[in-house]
């Protein structure tokens, strides 16, 4: 696999080129993003590590740019900017992880490792929506479909959450599994989950203070519940229905929290 570094600290590149390449990657090392474009127009690499403080052109200018122009190779920002608004920057423009410096050297690999892993398998799943009641998740194209709306249009990360709810749908989805698996992420202290529900509830909602679909459970984390008509009541697509015990009441569910 070829992995392409971008840092303007050579000592920095020299040290992860040596890292990666002890682990059997293939390991290329520039100083400039405009040197790096130059090099991906030539040769596309599997995995883009970049800097995000750069002279001229920041990394996430970088990766934006990139963005726009059709490349999908994963990228890793490497970067000593640890705020969460630098996190979440980040990932809009199209990260794929963020480590922050300084790192150990085990971590780097292992995160180049689970991003790849993520990225084979979100490639067998890309071409396959999901559908829970009336929503389908479309993840090739980024978008949820539902009934009598426009289409709903995703980031890759917002997608990645909302495919890993719809996967288990009626079922809880713990924020510590939602911080490993989509972030590798594993401080519980992180309130990126939360800003990524917050972001999909506005898109998917009628009320976003009032969810239906995207629901919290107290101290756990999150599931997604579809709604549909069936008989004339309302049946929670995941939830098997009991008989009311009451005369002309409506089913009970048991995802009022």
């Amino acid at each position: 696999m070829y992995i392409l570094v971008v840092d303007d600290d050579r000592f920095a590149n020299t040290l992860v080129q040596f890292v990666l390449h002890k682990v059997g990657y293939e390991v290329e090392t520039l100083d400039s993003p405009r040197a790096a474009m130059q090099m991906i127009e030539r040769r596309e690499p599997d995995l883009l590590i970049l800097d995000v403080s750069m002279p001229h052109i920041s990394g996430f200018e970088l990766s934006q740019k990139l963005r726009d122009e059709g490349y999908e190779m994963p990228i890793i920002f490497m970067t000593a900017k640890d705020a969460i608004e630098d996190k979440l920057q980040g990932f809009e423009v199209g990260a794929d992880d963020y480590i922050c410096k300084p790192f150990n050297h085990q971590e780097l690999v292992a995160r180049v490792q689970a991003v790849m892993r993520r990225v084979k398998k979100m490639g067998r799943e890309n071409g396959q929506s999901l559908r829970v009641g009336q929503i389908e998740l479309l993840p090739a194209e980024l978008k949820i479909v539902i009934p009598g709306r426009a289409p709903v249009l995703l980031t890759p990360k917002e997608m990645q959450v909302l495919r890993l709810l719809m996967a288990s749908p009626g079922q809880v989805v713990k924020r510590d599994q939602l911080l490993a698996e989509i972030w590798n992420e594993r401080d519980s202290s992180s309130n990126i989950v939360d800003v990524y529900i917050r972001r999909l509830r506005m898109k998917l909602e009628e009320d976003a203070d009032r969810p239906t679909h995207i629901v919290s459970v107290r101290g756990i984390g999150y599931k997604f519940v579809a709604q549909h008509a069936q008989n004339g009541l309302e049946k929670q697509t995941g939830h098997t229905p009991r008989p009311s015990s009451r005369k002309g009441t409506q089913e009970e569910t048991d995802d009022v929290l």
